[in-house]
C-alpha cells in the first residue's frame, strides 16, 4: 500500500513539475538525412525540421508510403544486444512493417481526405519516405523487478534511465516529389516511452515503441492539414493510462 502511494506521489510530481526534462535526447543523426542542417519549429513536433522554400504542397492530392528503411539503425546498447540477440533482424523487419502499416492507416483514415493512399508514385503524388533509426525494446525483465514486491519500482526506473535500458524509437524521413524526386521537406525525432504510474505496455519489448509510432502517424496527418498558424502538438512525456 505504502509503496503504491509513493508511485502516485511521484507520478502527480512529475505532471506538476512538468515533464520537459524527461522528453529524449535529440538524436545525433544516423545519415538518412542531414541532420545538422535541420532545426526545431515552433509549430511542430518534431525534433529537427526543414523545409524547401516556396513549396505549394496544396497541388498534391495523393502520397506514396515505401517500404521503411532500417539500414540507418543505430548501433544498439550492450544490453540490448545481450537479451533481444538473435531476434533484433526479426523484431527490426516487424516493426518497420508496422511502421508502413500504421502512417498509410492514419492517411487513408484521415476524415479531411487531404492525401489519397497509393500503392506507386504517381505525378500528383508526395513520397514519404521513412527510416527508422533508433529501435529499443522495453526490457522486461527489469520491469518484473519494479512491479514486484519490495522490488522497488523507482529504483529500477532510475536504474533504466541511467543505463539506458528504456524503451526508445527514433526516425528520419525525407518527403519527395513523386514526380521529379525532389526532396521538398525532412524530419527527424527520437522518442522515449511515456511515463506511466502504472505500466503494462512494459511487459512487452514493443508496446512502447508501437505507441510511440502510432503518435508520429497521427502527427503527420495533422502536418498534412495545418492551418496557417495552428500548432501540431508533440507528445506528452507523462500518461495516466497504464495501457
Amino acid at each position: 500500500m505504502l509503496q503504491t502511494l509513493i508511485a502516485v506521489t511521484l507520478g502527480l510530481s512529475l505532471m506538476v513539475t512538468g515533464c520537459a526534462a524527461l522528453k529524449a535526447a535529440p538524436s545525433q543523426g544516423a545519415g538518412f538525412v542531414p541532420v545538422a542542417q535541420m532545426a526545431p519549429r515552433a509549430d511542430l513536433p518534431f525534433q529537427k525540421v526543414w523545409f524547401k522554400e516556396n513549396v505549394d504542397f496544396k497541388r498534391y492530392k495523393s502520397i506514396y508510403i515505401p517500404k521503411v528503411h532500417t539500414d540507418y539503425l543505430l548501433q544498439s546498447n550492450w544490453w540490448q544486444q545481450n537479451f533481444r540477440q538473435g531476434q533484433m533482424k526479426e523484431d527490426l523487419a516487424t516493426m518497420a512493417q508496422y511502421m508502413r502499416d500504421e502512417f498509410k492507416t492514419a492517411f487513408a483514415n484521415d476524415p479531411s481526405h487531404h492525401f489519397q493512399v497509393v500503392e506507386a508514385p504517381q505525378p500528383d503524388s508526395l513520397t514519404l519516405e521513412l527510416a527508422l533509426t533508433e529501435l529499443v525494446p522495453s526490457n522486461v525483465a527489469l520491469s518484473v523487478l519494479e512491479y514486484a514486491p519490495y522490488g522497488g519500482g523507482t529504483a529500477v526506473r532510475v536504474m533504466e534511465r541511467a543505463t539506458g535500458a528504456e524503451s526508445t524509437v527514433a526516425f528520419e524521413a525525407r518527403m519527395k516529389d513523386s514526380d521529379t524526386g525532389a526532396t521538398l521537406a525532412m524530419f527527424a525525432d527520437r522518442q522515449v516511452k511515456k511515463i506511466r504510474i502504472v505500466d503494462f505496455k512494459a511487459f512487452t519489448w514493443y508496446a512502447h515503441g508501437k505507441e510511440i509510432i502510432k503518435e508520429w502517424a497521427e502527427q503527420f496527418v495533422g502536418l498534412s492539414n495545418q492551418r496557417p498558424g495552428e500548432v501540431i502538438e508533440g507528445s506528452s512525456a507523462f500518461t495516466l493510462s497504464p495501457w
